[in-house]
């Protein structure tokens, strides 16, 4: 597997599964109807993976201009997994919100499931690159877990405010 495929399905698989938690919990906790979070949500993941797509491109386009010795990145290709990686695994802390009629159950199914996610991450991050995949799984939770956390925290302090 080439690097630059494996990078931007981690980063992309990672960035969505806490920006979306983070946004859903802060929304949720403000009082929003399931409706408003979900459209929150559909809105976040769609816009997002459209601007990390694009990210990934103009930057690789542009470390692709530098003189370099070896394997160029494939912009399109890399940008494309980028795009695809945020969008569908964006769904996992979004659908718990489609599911339950009530927000904080839907606030905590979409936790559960993203920290779950975030666990198989490192599992699949761990074979590919062939390390523990246990280690790999749990610094990958670890990692994403505590930026979840802080996540939920700043929904939860907004709410407060």
């Amino acid at each position: 597997m080439r690097r630059g495929y494996l990078r931007n399905f981690i980063f992309g698989a990672e960035d969505s599964l806490v920006s979306t938690v983070g946004l859903l919990s802060g929304v949720s906790f403000a009082g929003l109807t399931s409706r408003e979070v979900i459209l929150s949500g559909v809105i976040l993941i769609l816009v997002e993976s459209i601007s990390m797509g694009a990210g990934v491109y103009l930057s690789e386009d542009s470390a692709n201009q530098l003189p370099q010795e070896g394997e160029r990145d494939n912009t399109i290709a890399d940008a494309g997994i980028m795009l695809i990686s945020y969008l569908l695994i964006g769904l996992i802390p979004l659908l718990p919100y489609v599911f339950c009629a009530d927000t904080m159950t839907g606030f905590y199914w979409s936790v559960g499931l993203s920290l779950v996610a975030l666990f198989c991450l490192g599992l699949f991050k761990g074979y590919v690159v062939g390390k523990h995949p246990i280690y790999s799984a749990i610094k990958v939770l670890v990692v994403g877990g505590l930026v979840t956390a802080i996540a939920v925290a700043v929904g939860f302090f907004i709410k407060t405010v």
